[in-house]
């Protein structure tokens, strides 16, 4: 009887070391093999993996949208100025196709609203100085206010910036919904509606890009925000009014 209760003994005591070190071996296992598959993915793809990856777990302030949007205006004010002499000179009008006419709804909410259906975005547009626009980004998404309201546009298109990645205190659910974190993710032919003093504006996506600054001053919308926090690249979304 003691020789079989000290083996049963034994036996508890061996698969109870099993069982102690197995999980976390096991754990070490399959956390080197996922970090040598996400290793080979990185080096055999274009795309900044680790980049994303640091920016999605540690957001923070974007300076270069804020710094670019400094001198955004002065830059379409000559741009748009340009394209105006060029048309003098040629001595051609550039016929004009009639704009939809937009009448008021008074089911729809006061003050001023964006959305993106197929991405999730429903918030608020922001109105500020360009001396106050970070208070503005802080919030979410703010119009540039040398340009155009969806009832004034016409020469000038209205351009709407917004943070990507924004700051630590967002939760990601209130960055997904209120800020262009999800923007790269926008295809031409999609809708963005914009709900402007109980007047409803719907604009379809026409081109998407990637650059350093505008280069369309002639649609009717444009989205703007950063591709990463130090980059230079931005994503820019431009729409026709439909």
């Amino acid at each position: 009887m003691d020789y079989w209760t000290s083996w049963k003994r034994r036996r508890e005591k061996k698969y109870q070391i099993i069982y102690k070190r197995g999980p976390s071996t096991l754990a070490l296992v399959f956390a080197g093999m996922a970090l040598s598959l996400w290793a080979i993915f990185a080096l055999l793809s274009s795309y900044p993996i680790f980049l994303y990856f640091y920016y999605t777990v540690v957001p923070g302030t974007s300076k270069l949208l804020s710094s670019a949007l400094a001198k955004t205006g002065a830059e379409s004010q000559s741009a748009i100025q340009q394209v105006g002499n060029s048309v003098g000179q040629q001595g051609a009008e550039i016929p004009e196709e009639p704009k939809p006419m937009i009448t008021r709804d008074p089911s729809l909410p006061e003050g001023q609203y964006m959305a993106i259906p197929t991405l999730g975005i429903d918030t608020a547009v922001l109105e500020a100085s360009s001396s106050a626009y970070e208070e503005a980004l802080r919030r979410g998404v703010w119009r540039v206010p040398e340009f155009a309201t969806p009832e004034t546009s016409g020469e000038r298109p209205v351009i709407l910036a917004a943070h990507r990645f924004g700051y630590v205190d967002w939760t990601q659910s209130y960055r997904e919904k209120n800020s262009f974190y999800k923007l790269p993710e926008v295809k031409v032919g999609e809708s963005i509606v914009v709900t402007w003093n109980q007047h409803r504006y719907t604009y379809k996506v026409t081109k998407v890009e990637e650059g350093t600054e505008i280069t369309d001053y002639s649609s009717d919308l444009i989205l703007y925000t950063c591709k990463f926090l130090v980059s230079p690249i931005r994503i820019i979304v431009y729409a026709e009014l439909v």
